[in-house]
């Protein structure tokens, strides 16, 4: 099993139109739902950083071969203040940060960019 963690910031004015491509993503998840991998996207909004975490579990495409992915990385570059830097943590452990049956996928990843989420 691979992580692979993604953070950038960017550009100011630009984080909905991001926060949007990132959803699109999400939808295109719900309705596939892909075996093999898990992805979870992350804001700051103080900072205007996005922090993905992708783990392929032996996905056969991961997410590179989604049309939504795809409209997601066109751009990146012009939407991003500084280039992403990509990283492969080492888990180290985790209790049950992602295995809640009841996940977000098939629900809105989350509230528009400047609102706080409802707990």
């Amino acid at each position: 099993m691979r992580h692979t963690m993604v953070t950038y910031t960017v550009k100011a004015g630009r984080e909905e139109e991001n926060a949007a491509l990132v959803r699109a993503v999400f939808e295109e998840l719900t309705a596939t739902r892909p075996a093999g991998l898990r992805y979870a996207v992350f804001y700051l909004p103080d900072l205007r950083q996005f922090t993905h975490l992708y783990t392929d579990e032996g996905s056969n495409s991961g997410l590179q071969a989604l049309a939504s992915f795809q409209a997601f990385v066109t751009g990146a570059n012009d939407r991003h203040e500084q280039p992403a830097a990509f990283t492969q943590p080492e888990l180290i452990g985790d209790f049950r940060t992602f295995d809640d049956p009841l996940s977000r996928c098939g629900r809105t990843p989350w509230p528009r960019v400047g609102r706080q989420p409802s707990l």
